[in-house]
This record gives C-alpha cells, sequence and structure tokens, in this order.
C-alpha cells in the first residue's frame, strides 16, 4: 500500500488527470439515469412493446450490463480481450448486426412471420432438400447394409466357411478374466 507522503512527490500527467475527471463525470451521469432506464426493463412493460422494440430494449440493456463490466474488468487492469467475457461481447455484436438487418415491420406483419415459420416447422416445410450430413449418412448405412451378408457370411475372397470367425462374448466382470465364453458355429 502506498503512504500518504510517498503521494506528494509524485508527479500525475495532465492527460491522465483529465481522463479520470472525464471518467468520473461519466460515471455520476451514469448512476443518475441507470435507475430510470432500469426502471423501463420491467418486463410488464417490455411485453407491452412491439417485438423490434422489445428486441431493441433488451439488446440495449445486455449492452449496457456488458460494458459496464467491461469497464469493471479495465479497471481491474484486465483485458476484457483475454477475458471469457470476450464471447459474450462476440455473442452481442452478432446481435447487433442481425438487429441492424431486420427490416421495420409493422406487428402485424411479425405476426403474420411468425405464424408461416410455426406453420412450416410444424409440417416440416422448413428444409424441401435433406442436408449433406444426411446424405453422407443415408449413404454409409446403405453401404453398410449392402456389405454386412457379405462379410458375416465370408462372401468373395473368402474359405468357403459360412462363418469367418468365432465370436466372443465376454461375460465376466472385471474380476474374472477366465470366463469368456466362445460362441462356434
Amino acid at each position: 500500500m502506498v503512504k500518504s507522503n510517498e503521494l506528494e512527490n509524485v508527479t500525475v500527467p495532465e492527460s491522465t488527470l483529465e481522463t479520470l475527471n472525464r471518467t468520473l463525470y461519466n460515471v455520476e451521469q451514469l448512476e443518475s439515469e441507470l435507475p430510470e432506464f432500469l426502471s423501463n426493463s420491467d418486463p410488464d412493460l417490455l411485453s407491452q412493446l412491439p417485438l423490434l422494440q422489445r428486441a431493441q430494449s433488451l439488446f440495449t440493456l445486455a449492452k449496457l450490463t456488458s460494458t459496464l463490466f467491461q469497464l469493471k474488468l479495465k479497471c481491474r487492469g484486465i483485458n476484457p480481450i483475454d477475458h471469457p467475457f470476450k464471447t459474450e461481447l462476440d455473442r452481442l455484436s452478432l446481435c447487433q448486426r442481425k438487429l441492424e438487418r431486420l427490416p421495420n415491420l409493422t406487428e402485424e406483419q411479425w405476426q403474420d412471420m411468425l405464424e408461416k415459420k410455426m406453420y412450416q416447422e410444424q409440417t416440416g416445410q422448413k428444409r424441401k432438400y435433406p442436408s449433406s450430413e444426411e446424405q453422407f449418412e443415408e449413404y454409409d448405412s446403405k453401404e453398410f447394409v449392402e456389405k454386412l451378408p457379405g462379410e458375416l457370411l465370408g462372401g468373395a475372397g473368402s474359405s468357403g466357411n459360412s462363418i469367418k470367425d468365432a465370436i466372443i462374448i465376454d461375460l465376466s466382470s472385471d474380476d474374472d478374466d477366465d470366463d469368456d465364453e466362445v460362441i462356434t458355429p
């Protein structure tokens, strides 16, 4: 801890003092306006707003909270970019871009759009064609089913045996290694 008589001999640059005074002024201003803003984030009040305005209000509240937390980290000497909180900032940036791209629709237009989306999801019309992952899974399962009888019954290249190898089923617990049951044809 620094003693008061040691601080008397230290000179603080004028630019640092100006920055600190400006920050103090902004914090005092925020302190006076924050209760009013938080009262406007009441869930009952927000539920009465149109969807786009509600989304923008909630985004603004999230942005304010994130900015305050980011300021707290900086005041403690922690770089917010190196903090796990960075993912939250990235998520907010993504939300901001999405909100900016949304058209300015009326409440009825939003409801129509939501109803169409829900109808498409219920009837399975969301995607007309299967995704590439589903195609690969379908192909792999078909290939597996086609090859399965040949592998089990000693298809091409087999020495004529009806089954290639014995199937070993271990019914013992980890303690008993000598009770392996071998099933042969």
